[in-house]
């Protein structure tokens, strides 16, 4: 993989963090259509945490998650994130261009672990969890601001 895809990579992640970490408190009329998507996507990513930090896991759970995630993730493709809506010109183009090469990687691994799903293979799945794990890392550092 190029730095370029890492770092498109990591511009999804930055941008869905917010989406991810909002506060559960918050009433769900409040959340956008990005947000539900992401929520749907975020959820199955959480489970494949537990199981592959575990190395015990339920094939058949996951393979749901996930392919409810690869709807969600399709979905979220064609959505403006907020960040990218205010921006205007080039920059504009340039962040919606890098969202959905970034959202395409996202695609590629939920496929990926929805065939290691089918094949039962443990090993690769934990591999994935740990490839978006850095992903997500990576996007918090290069483009969260500290608070």
């Amino acid at each position: 993989m190029t730095k370029g895809i890492n770092v498109s990579a990591a511009l999804l992640f930055s941008l869905l963090v917010p989406f991810l970490t909002a506060s559960f408190a918050a009433a769900e009329d409040d959340e956008t259509p990005l947000e539900k998507e992401m929520a749907i996507v975020s959820k199955a990513y959480k489970q494949l945490g537990r199981q592959a930090r575990r190395e015990v896991y339920d094939f058949d759970r996951l393979t749901t998650l996930f392919t409810d995630a690869k709807a969600a993730n399709e979905k979220s493709t064609t959505m403006v994130p907020l960040l990218i809506e205010e921006m205007t010109g080039a920059a504009k183009e340039k962040a919606l261009e890098e969202y959905k090469k970034a959202m395409a990687l996202v695609t590629e691994e939920i496929v990926g672990v929805l065939a290691n799903c089918k094949a039962k293979d443990g090993s690769k799945l934990k591999a994935t969890y740990a490839k978006l794990k850095e992903m997500k890392k990576t996007g918090h550092e290069d483009y969260i601001e500290d608070e």
